[in-house]
């Protein structure tokens, strides 16, 4: 008789193969999105459809969702009912983290846990053998930080899983890069524990260091940005997707420009390539709306690194029937040094706003600090100032809010307002006027609106978010260097928000509003002396600029002269010229 030890061995193998092969947890991936704020909406929905076919177990959010910064409860309640309707597509599980502009004050902080939950500030959650960390680093309007109370609970947590195979922290403010926090304790807490990565958002930019085993990521997925979008330089707008299988982590970052190694940017690349691109910039063109215009302009292009640089600018084609000599120039520039490109432009005849304005291209080749080649491009605009004419005030001027005075009628006025860079005009009419005498800039403005009773008043505190509300928001560059600017807003009970070269609040006016039947309107008094301005004289010209928020507007913001949503643009105000 055979013996039956071979086969019970083979079926010894057969009973036990199942348990080999399949005792480690199987492979899972989860993606990380950053700060999307509805600032670039096509962008961050784009990003959500690329998410669906990496297949993830989850989707973390690094905070700043919405725009936040607002009073209105409804409001903010609107928003997150469109930044779920932007998300809807998604197939996985969704996690959030706050941000500055999800949590922006007490009156709405308790929106964001209706939003999501109350438990959803900062939590914990475990997937497979993976244990994953959520902190809020804006708890109760403590900006930029992590109170005891928090980092008691983040050392508890550490301590209950030190187990797991992978720990991943998440947080909107990056900590780990604010020179006023200390942030070495808690990464030397983290190496006690299988702490694998740190991601962040907030600074609108790719950041990537790995430091002690542990690495750190900042990702935008599609907030604003300071240049041109181009990933190897630390500009970009991405997701990055984490694959597990064990303790083996492989990350990828995916961008408009193709899928890159988390290695590809080294850490602080965007400090290094921003002296390679040149600060955005306008040249002011004479108004063609009447005649052909012909005119010279200089471009000036900065050499801001520490070696020579080769550069080609070339004008934007576009069906406008500009013509540009020279079309195109290349040159090679010495570290520190600045050219003043000359091109002749003839502008035909017609009335153009900002975005169908052709624009001058200037590349210039870059490697990174990693060896990855690419082209860094920036931009120098072309730019047409609307022009208002402030009027010498005869007599007095009674300060009441009402712009009805005498004194205001005959003054040149605005009457539209627009809401978006192709020149669409606000639906209801803005009319601003200015007027001055030997010790007073004064600005009358009136605005339709059908409902008073919907007007929205509600900014307080030490720093009143006035441009929240309805307002009336005006800019003035005094000095026309295109940099400095007093900006200053009122809401329709008075409420003031302002700020200059010297900070917030860092000026004096006096302002009186009014609140009609189908309209409201406000009056400012603002001594030159407090704007360290002379009396400005016949055909003096200053910057100048308005703004005015509607909340019950479909378009809640329209502009004299459209600048991006945040920070303001002086080289885009419009001119104010004194009579």
């Amino acid at each position: 008789m055979k013996s039956l030890k071979p086969y019970f061995l083979i079926f010894l193998f057969l009973l036990v193969l199942p348990f080999f092969c399949f005792s480690k947890e199987p492979d899972f991936q989860f993606v990380v999105w950053g700060d999307s704020q509805f600032e670039h909406p096509e962008v961050f929905e784009d990003f959500v459809r690329k998410t669906n076919p990496l297949n993830p177990a989850f989707v973390i959010h690094v905070g700043d969702m919405i725009t936040g910064y607002s009073y209105d409860r409804e409001k903010i309640r609107n928003q997150w009912k469109r930044f779920k309707k932007q998300i809807s597509p998604l197939k996985s599980d969704f996690y959030p983290v706050p941000g500055n502009h999800d949590v922006t004050t007490t009156d709405t902080e308790d929106l964001y846990a209706e939003a999501w939950g109350k438990d959803r500030f900062y939590y914990s959650f475990s997937h497979k053998n993976s244990q994953f960390i959520i902190l809020d680093t804006y708890l109760h309007q403590q900006d930029d930080t992590l109170p005891k109370l928090e980092i008691a609970w983040l050392r508890n947590q550490l301590e209950k899983n030190k187990n797991a195979e992978n720990i991943f922290v998440f947080m909107h403010s990056p900590l780990f890069k604010r020179k006023q926090y200390d942030w070495n304790p808690l990464h030397q807490l983290f190496g006690k524990y299988p702490v694998k990565a740190v991601f962040a958002g907030h600074y609108h930019i790719y950041y990537h260091k790995k430091l002690d085993n542990i690495r750190y990521f900042i990702l935008n997925t599609s907030g604003e940005m300071r240049f041109s979008p181009n990933h190897l330089t630390g500009y970009s707008h991405g997701i990055l997707s984490v694959k597990v299988k064990g303790e083996d982590i492989h990350y990828a970052v995916h961008t408009k420009q193709g899928i890159f190694p988390p290695e590809a940017v080294p850490p602080d690349e965007h400090i290094r390539a921003g002296k390679f691109y040149q600060e955005e910039s306008a040249s002011i063109i004479p108004n063609p709306e009447k005649k052909d215009v012909q005119t010279l302009i200089k471009v000036p292009v900065l050499n801001r690194t520490n070696e020579e640089c080769e550069y080609v600018l070339k004008w934007e084609e576009k069906d406008s029937g500009f013509e540009f000599d020279p079309n195109e120039i290349k040159f090679s520039l010495d570290p520190g040094k600045t050219r003043d490109v000359g091109f002749n432009i003839r502008i035909p005849k017609g009335r153009y706003f900002k975005s169908e304005l052709p624009r001058l291209e200037i590349r210039i080749p870059y490697i990174n600090k990693a060896g990855w080649k690419t082209q860094i491009s920036s931009y120098h605009s072309l730019f047409i100032p609307p022009e208002l004419g402030a009027v010498f005030l005869k007599g007095k001027l009674l300060l009441d809010g009402k712009t009805d005075d005498p004194a205001w009628k005959g003054a040149p006025s605005i009457t539209t307002l627009y809401v978006d860079k192709k020149g669409t005009p606000a639906k209801q009419y803005t009319i601003v006027k200015v007027l001055y005498d030997k010790n007073n800039l004064y600005i009358g403005v009136k605005g339709e609106e059908p409902n008073p009773a919907g007007l929205q008043s509600l900014a307080h505190g030490e720093i009143p978010y006035v441009f929240a509300d309805d307002s009336f928001e005006f800019y003035l560059d005094t000095n026309r260097d295109l940099k400095t600017f007093y900006r200053f807003m009122v809401n329709p009970k008075g409420t003031i928000l302002s700020s200059g070269p010297k900070g917030f609040f860092s000026f004096q006016f006096d302002v009186e509003t009014f609140v009609g039947k189908n309209f409201w309107s406000a009056e400012f008094q603002i001594p030159f002396t407090e704007l360290k301005s002379e009396v400005p004289s016949k055909g003096s010209e200053w910057g100048f600029n308005v703004r005015r928020g509607r909340q019950q507007a479909a378009s809640t913001v329209s502009e004299w002269s459209r600048m991006r949503g945040f920070p303001a643009q002086p080289e885009y105000f419009g001119i104010l010229e004194f009579e």
